[in-house]
């Protein structure tokens, strides 16, 4: 249960992760895009990383 929901954290992680750069790449390119990736960026930083760890902590148990 706990490791399959390590497992979704990283999922949304390196999705919002995906958002962030293609929002980036939109602005430096002067592309309207929406601010919504870089409004969460903290917070999407924060499921990543709980989820990279959380992962890792998994593995080591087993």
């Amino acid at each position: 249960m706990l490791r399959a929901l390590f497992n979704w954290m990283l999922v949304i992680g390196l999705i919002l992760l995906g958002g962030r750069l293609v929002t980036l790449i939109c602005r430096y390119f002067d592309i309207p895009f929406t601010t919504f990736f870089k409004d969460y960026a903290l917070v999407s930083m924060i499921i990543l990383i709980v989820g990279i760890i959380g992962t890792e902590a998994m593995k080591k148990q087993k």
